[in-house]
């Protein structure tokens, strides 16, 4: 038994091992003679290499600091008395306040942008590149931020600042992924993508510290500031933009065969002994069947196409069960949980929750090749489930959440945020840019997306409501108990195990109509079917494989 592909000894025999996976001509009986066909398990070989890849993807990562030092700054700043002062309206007591539809305004118009610009990223990306998109994104936040800083005393200037915020966040969301999903080498692929759920949490943390430093500042200083931090992720992105690879696969769509062989060069220049030409020879033929299939292609494809659609729906429906699985009602209610054990400063609560979730995120990007991605999901979105449903038993008796009841729920919350940044934090990004394949991915990953985008406001809409409106209290854990049970369905289905393929199988399996379920044993041609005769010995890997005929 071969404990690399765990097949039989007639499979392994005739087995070698091609950029660290087992590759043999498959057995009489099982598939076509003619087919080459392998076992992809990289978390068996080493992965010490590919710096450049490495550092290419962390700088697309970047995009994510925007996404969560904005979710966590403006919380913070629109509860200083210095910003209240200054954009609110002054009370027959003497104190200021912000009207409610105004501050409901400037929190949540973010999500319009964020909506506009991950929409528009797909023809965006079409036209100018990965590259393009970020230098696009890059100088709109710029000039978002900038809008808000000069603004006095106008609520129209935060608003819109916020927009171009938002759409530049958008733009970025759906970019990075991208990018890293198509530049990275396939054995480092999905460490890479989960770096953008760590950049986003350590984010988090810079936001907290830094509000949490200036909120006693007795000016506008005190908002300034943490606003103004976000100046910093944009113009390091401008900065080094120069220095960084366009994609190879966005560079073969326009013709520039040369470019994309020296982007590959570019990403694997550590290695003295990679030669570009087997992976451009991929890509080339890749972009040649996307291209020839695309010219027909339109949005309405990924609704009436089975094979398009069944992609939408698994890479959409990753990010939105990342939302729906009730951690942003632990990550809304976690001050109202901590005041009711007695802890009189929220902030610590916050600290206490985003250093979990860096440490717990760090840990599954180190993981990731090593564990399975279906019974990962599987198990510990039964574990939120779990825990949601015992918080939501806690809220039966009603009224106030006792000093008790407070100290289980936070134990809950801790569970619930430990559970989901080592799987669905990381790994609902990861999924969704594997999922999103083929002719249409561009659009398809902007949909997932706009979709997560939509969730999300969703979300954050509806908990005050069904919270303190609806008077459910905890017992709002009932709802998302039964989301779980959704999610968890979505995972047996729609989650197969990738790690180590290419995108060109991942594609193969949704052309063959192949259920997600068995993706992991599944064998797949490398090169095709080939005519006979057209067999020849590749030296390099000592393998047969099949080539191109006449």
């Amino acid at each position: 038994m071969c404990q690399r592909c765990r097949l039989g000894t007639q499979f392994s025999q005739s087995a070698s091992i091609i950029d660290g996976c087992c590759a043999a001509r498959a057995p009489w009986g099982e598939h076509d003679e003619n087919y080459i066909t392998a076992y992809r398990h990289d978390s068996w070989v080493p992965s010490n290499k590919h710096l450049y890849a490495r550092l290419f993807g962390a700088f697309a990562a970047l995009g994510a600091c925007l996404y969560g030092y904005d979710g966590v700054y403006f919380t913070g700043v629109s509860a200083m008395d210095a910003f209240i002062e200054h954009f609110g309206e002054r009370q027959s007591d003497g104190s200021y306040a912000i009207a409610a539809s105004s501050f409901s305004l400037m929190t949540s118009v973010i999500n319009i942008g964020e909506l506009v610009g991950s929409l528009s990223a797909a023809p965006l990306n079409d036209v100018v590149g990965r590259k393009g998109v970020f230098f696009v994104a890059s100088i709109m936040v710029v000039v978002g931020v900038i809008l808000q800083l000069a603004t006095d005393h106008k609520h129209s200037m935060i608003i819109g600042g916020r927009i171009l915020l938002g759409y530049g966040v958008g733009n970025f969301s759906v970019t990075s992924p991208l990018y890293i999903g198509e530049i990275a080498p396939t054995r480092i692929r999905g460490p890479l993508l989960m770096c953008w759920q760590l950049v986003l949490s350590v984010s988090q943390i810079v936001a907290a510290a830094i509000n949490r430093g200036t909120q006693g500042i007795d000016s506008t200083v005190a908002y300034r500031v943490p606003m103004g931090v976000q100046l910093i992720f944009p113009l390091i992105v401008l900065t080094f933009l120069w220095w960084i690879p366009e994609s190879p696969r966005w560079l073969l769509r326009k013709n520039k065969v040369e470019a994309a062989r020296n982007s590959l060069q570019s990403v694997n220049r550590d290695d003295k002994t990679y030669v570009a030409d087997d992976d451009l020879a991929t890509l080339q033929r890749d972009v040649y069947n996307e291209k020839q299939l695309a010219e027909d292609s339109s949005w309405l494809d990924l609704i009436l196409d089975p094979i398009e659609r069944r992609k939408t729906i698994y890479s959409a429906g990753a990010l939105i069960a990342q939302q729906v699985n009730g951690i942003q009602w632990f990550y809304y209610f976690d001050t109202v949980f901590s005041k009711a054990i007695g802890l009189s400063d929220p902030f610590l609560m916050t600290l206490i929750v985003f250093i979990i979730q860096v440490v717990v995120v760090l840990c599954a990007v180190f993981c990731a090749n090593k564990l399975p991605r279906r019974p990962l999901l599987l198990i510990t979105t039964g574990i939120m489930g779990v825990s949601i449903f015992i918080v939501g038993c806690l809220g039966i008796p009603g009224g106030e959440v006792s000093h008790t009841f407070g100290k289980v729920i936070i134990s809950f919350v801790i569970i619930e945020i430990t559970a989901f940044n080592f799987a669905w934090g990381p790994l609902g990004w990861t999924i969704a840019s594997e999922m999103a394949v083929g002719r249409n991915r561009n659009k398809i990953y902007a949909v997932a997306v706009a979709c997560f985008w939509v969730t999300v406001w969703a979300i954050v809409f509806t908990l005050p409501y069904l919270y303190y409106s609806a008077n459910l209290g905890p017992k709002t854990g009932f709802v998302y108990t039964g989301l779980c049970v959704i999610t968890f369905v979505y995972v047996y289905f729609c989650v197969g195990e990738v790690t180590g393929r290419s995108m060109e199988e991942i594609n193969w399996f949704f052309i063959n109509g192949i259920p997600a379920r068995k993706w992991r044993d599944q064998p797949f041609p490398v090169i095709g079917a080939p005519s006979e005769g057209s067999l020849e010995v590749n030296e390099k890997n000592g393998v047969k494989v099949g080539v191109e005929g006449p």
